[in-house]
């Protein structure tokens, strides 16, 4: 799994709201297309005209750190 920090915006009945959530994915997200799933899932889920605004890929923990622990 990728672990994403999502950052995006929203309408709200008092102007516009903004966010932040860590989200799982089975893949990495490589394309505008993966970007608009992940907009529209957030629609779906109630936040209204959601626009990401960005996205990092967490350190996977089980990779090497390539020091010397």
């Amino acid at each position: 799994m990728f672990r994403y920090m999502i950052s995006f915006s929203y309408e709200t009945s008092t102007g516009i709201g903004f966010a932040g959530i860590e989200v799982p994915f089975k893949r990495k997200l490589r394309s505008m297309a993966d970007v608009t799933r992940v907009a529209n899932e957030l629609r779906s889920k109630g936040y209204v005209n959601a626009v990401v605004l960005g996205f990092s890929l967490f350190a996977d923990p089980a990779a090497p750190s390539g020091g010397n622990d």
